[in-house]
């Protein structure tokens, strides 16, 4: 009996010990040492605790600087104010607090490096105002510094996004892309650009077994992740499903936006497939348009051989592009050139100069790229 009280008191003597290490631990100077999100990390040789910043101000009546939001203490972060792209309701605003719609188009400049870099000037000469950045963690910061400073020479915009992780249903890899933008190297390209950039998380995360609540559960710590870096601008966030489910959105597009503490999110729907009837099309617009939520349409393709392609793509470009105008909706098609033969037939270019009649459809019809663009206000 003895020796039980005796082994009881011991093992009450190590989780009292513990407990107190546990609130005797400082709290941490960055989210960053917390890879893992178990909201410890490890920083000065020892553990720290990862206090999460509140969403709101009216969690610190006292203004202490402390809060309580979700049973937990905060931090009061005092806001930054943006320096880039913002949205408001339903509209993206450039850095100036006008309006922005995008008229862009998709460039590989992760597979094609030197040929995307030098057809920036012929893009931008059709009225492109946005380049949608493909990109891999692989890339170097420095590259991608020079090629956003490019694109600002063309007098265009950019979204930059990640491919590595296509079609995963695995939170460790948009986690894992989400700590590639929080790399101190890599933010510091983003804040040098950051009056004429967005950042897009993550290229089509989520094949067709991903739903819609388990996309918002995932996308959260990866905006938190952006955030507690100090990256202030837009942050674009690709539907479920190959980006073809406009669902996600329209179901939690405010849960992750309420989440956001800068409510800067803008949803992005890639249009192939799933969008072969128009009514769809009208109706995921609209839908966003009613809900004040923001829309881009990230990715489309056309109606090729009748939908006899490897997409199982018959949507109707062209009316696309009309109800993008009608709503005020930014549209990037897909893509420069580059792509591999099942997938040729989305080529804009032909050798990187010549103009494809996908080309010809997505800058020079009727509410094409060169008839509708409008360069960013910053520029």
């Amino acid at each position: 009996m003895k020796q039980y009280l005796k082994r009881l008191l011991i093992a009450g003597a190590i989780v009292l010990s513990a407990a107190g290490q546990a609130l005797a631990a400082p709290n941490c100077a960055s989210a960053a040492s917390d890879p893992d999100g178990d909201g410890w990390g490890w920083e000065n040789n020892q553990s720290c605790k990862v206090v999460p910043n509140c969403a709101s101000a009216a969690s610190d009546p006292d203004g202490d600087g402390w809060g309580w939001e979700n049973n937990q203490s905060c931090k009061v972060v005092a806001q930054v104010a943006a320096k880039g792209f913002s949205v408001s309701g339903s509209v993206l605003k450039d850095a100036n607090g006008n309006a922005f719609i995008a008229r862009g188009v998709n460039n590989p400049h992760a597979w094609y490096d030197t040929q995307a870099y030098d057809v920036l000037a012929n893009l931008a000469g059709r009225k492109t105002n946005l380049i949608r950045v493909v990109w891999t963690m692989s890339g170097s910061p420095s590259r991608l510094d020079q090629i956003l400073t490019a694109i600002e020479a063309q007098k265009m915009v950019s979204i930059v996004e990640l491919h590595d992780g296509t079609g995963s249903n695995d939170t460790t890899v948009l986690q894992n892309m989400a700590n590639y933008w929080a790399r101190a190297d890599v933010v510091a390209i983003l804040k040098k650009h950051e009056r004429t950039i967005m950042v897009n998380i993550a290229n089509e995360w989520g094949d067709n077994n991903m739903g819609a609540l388990q996309w918002r559960d995932a996308y959260m710590q990866p905006i938190t992740t952006l955030r507690n870096a100090g990256l202030t601008t837009t942050i674009v966030i690709d539907s479920p499903k190959w980006g073809q489910d406009a669902s996600g959105g329209l179901l939690y597009g405010w849960d992750l936006l309420n989440h956001d503490p800068r409510h800067n999110l803008l949803f992005s729907v890639h249009a192939y497939g799933s969008f072969n009837n128009s009514n769809d099309i009208y109706n995921m617009m609209n839908n966003y348009k009613s809900n004040n939520l923001p829309l881009l349409i990230g990715e489309f393709g056309y109606n090729y051989h009748n939908g006899n392609n490897n997409l199982g793509s018959k949507v109707d470009a062209p009316l696309l592009m009309q109800y993008a105008q009608q709503f005020g909706i930014g549209y990037v098609a897909w893509s420069t050139a580059g792509n591999d033969a099942g997938n040729a037939w989305l080529d804009l270019l032909t050798n990187w100069s010549g103009t494809t009649s996908w080309g010809n459809t997505v800058w020079y019809s009727q509410y094409g790229i060169s008839n509708t663009a409008v360069k960013a206000s910053i520029y």
